[in-house]
């Protein structure tokens, strides 16, 4: 009789009720329900923390590479919930076979591990979740903002030298990138010479939602009559990010950029005068994993006659991870222009370089990216035109460091 007192107490600390004639932890309809699902529970728990050894143990970075995919592909919630059912059937078994308390018994040191277990897999998850592309808009929701703002990321916002259309999103306060195209060779047309240039774009965040960037073609060598290099002038930009995605409601995340191509250090060959321009830029995330990029804007440029002339321009870009998750590929084009003039210009008679293009230009091609870590990224893409008034080739490659 002291012994069943003695159990008596120790359910009513612990929540569950005891019963001499009928012990049990539940009321007699979950009880039913759980004597069914007992079974599988335990052939299920004897399964999951059977100590076979590994056939190859993983190293760290493996671990925690499986860990991060695992732990993107289920509801934590019904984790728990299955853990917390798992532990109630270890309890009663364990008191079956050894009557021990619950501190003591083998099956809770499992219980702890599995424990361990779920919580390594989510901060796994959490990790391998904000170096997604297509994940730029919930690294800037109220719970993960910090750590967006502690690590430097190349994957997020993400280069946009890389392709002809700028992304929507811009870099976190304090954070910066160098992007850089080392080689970018334009062919020749009927508008305008061959070219070789070196560009460059210099971003910093400001604020979380605003970026300050300065950009140009650097030394530029202008084929044709022309032949000889010059240095181009300097450009500078800013770009305010509106909106982040929105899924449920497929909207797309809205920044907006405006930009100044002024004539310092510039020549006689590569200057077109001060000219600005502007854009909206879109980013929106379609089915199968695919981003979808687009930029609408309009810019002044001066035309062969020597006039100032208000235009339009578009960009687009698709982009989707093959092979592993830090290598894309896209496919790419604009009409009229880039977004930050990159492109040679086609609009006076000494083939100046303010950075935009006819309005029959339509530009398509392709290229990839790669991230080689979280501090680097390289692409390269090869462009065509599709009128007789474009160049036959437009390439460059290059590279992206964040800090």
């Amino acid at each position: 009789m002291r012994g069943l007192r003695k159990k008596s107490r120790f359910f009513s600390r612990h929540g569950m009720s005891f019963n001499a004639k009928r012990p049990s932890c539940f009321p007699r309809p979950q009880r039913l329900f759980f004597t069914a699902l007992l079974p599988g529970l335990l052939l299920i728990g004897s399964n999951a923390f059977a100590e076979s050894p590994p056939k190859k143990k993983l190293s760290a970075p493996h671990q925690k590479i499986r860990g991060a995919q695992q732990g993107l592909h289920f509801d934590y919630e019904l984790f728990k919930a299955y853990g917390r059912a798992l532990g109630r059937a270890a309890y009663l078994e364990g008191l079956k076979r050894d009557h021990s308390p619950p501190e003591q018994s083998p099956v809770f040191e499992h219980l702890e591990h599995f424990e361990s277990v779920a919580d390594h897999s989510i901060e796994s998850a959490v990790a391998s979740f904000h170096r997604g592309r297509f994940n730029r808009s919930s690294a800037r929701l109220p719970d993960n903002i910090e750590k967006w703002r502690s690590e430097p990321d190349i994957d997020n916002p993400g280069a946009d030298l890389a392709n002809w259309p700028n992304s929507a999103f811009t870099l976190p306060q304090g954070r910066s990138y160098i992007e850089v195209s080392p080689f970018g060779y334009y062919g020749s047309s009927k508008a305008s010479p061959q070219q070789f240039d070196m560009q460059y774009l210099l971003r910093y965040g400001i604020l979380d939602d605003v970026e300050l960037r300065v950009f140009g073609n650097g030394f530029t060598y202008t084929g044709g009559h022309i032949n000889r290099w010059d240095y181009a002038p300097l450009g500078f930009d800013t770009k305010i990010q509106l909106r982040t995605e929105q899924p449920d409601s497929i909207l797309p995340a809205i920044g907006f950029e405006a930009y100044v191509m002024t004539q310092w250090l510039g020549s006689t060959v590569t200057n077109g005068g001060t000219q600005p321009g502007f854009s909206f830029n879109f980013d929106q995330s379609l089915p199968y994993e695919i981003d979808f990029e687009y930029n609408i804007g309009a810019f002044r440029s001066l035309t062969s006659q020597g006039k100032n002339e208000w235009d339009y321009n578009f960009q687009w870009a698709f982009q989707k991870s093959f092979f592993v998750p830090s290598f894309s590929l896209f496919i790419h084009g604009y009409i009229n222009g880039a977004t930050i003039p990159k492109s040679p210009a086609k609009n006076s008679n000494s083939y100046t370089n303010s950075g935009v293009a006819s309005v029959n230009d339509n530009i398509v091609g392709g290229g990839f990216i790669w991230s080689l870590s979280r501090r680097l990224s390289v692409w390269g893409q090869a462009s065509t035109g599709t009128t007789s008034a474009d160049s036959g080739l437009l390439t460059y490659s290059g590279f992206a460091v964040a800090f």
